[in-house]
């Protein structure tokens, strides 16, 4: 812009001209650029941000998922002396906490909340049934954000 400016000012009107017309030039391209740029990064980081969060929200129903599982493991373990009342306790709270969470989405939460309502019951076969649901809705999720 700043050498169009100049051939402009130098036909114009001599070389005065042709050094200030090359300045503004110069100054409205480099205007032009820093809005557009601007604009165009504000564009990038809001995409980077949805990415992220996307990322997170899946790595967060794994981690549910997982905590859920460690506690229906507490709930019937394999053998009668194989889980401690303390250990059992610490495991409900750790799926709790992760359920609570509110990066998950919606049907994760209340799938999970299925889960340990069940759980809590000890209502096995449909605690099954319902961890089978929440792992096929995890699945499903990571399989819809690819």
């Amino acid at each position: 812009m700043a050498a169009v400016g100049r051939l402009i000012g130098a036909v114009l009107g001599g070389p005065g001209t042709a050094g200030l017309s090359a300045l503004a030039g110069g100054c409205a391209a480099a205007l032009g650029a820093f809005l557009t740029r601007r604009r165009s990064m504000a564009k990038f980081n809001a995409a980077h941000q949805a990415a992220r969060d996307r990322g997170f929200a899946e790595e967060l129903s794994h981690g549910l998922l997982l905590g859920v599982a460690q506690y229906e493991t507490a709930v019937s373990p394999s053998s009668p002396d194989g889980v401690t009342p303390e250990e059992r306790a610490a495991r409900r709270t750790y799926a709790y906490r992760i359920a609570a969470q509110d990066a998950l989405p919606e049907t994760i939460r209340l799938l999970a909340a299925r889960v340990l309502a069940a759980l809590d019951k000890e209502e096995h076969d449909h605690a099954r049934e319902a961890m089978q649901e929440l792992s096929l809705a995890v699945r499903e999720q990571r399989r819809s954000a690819r």
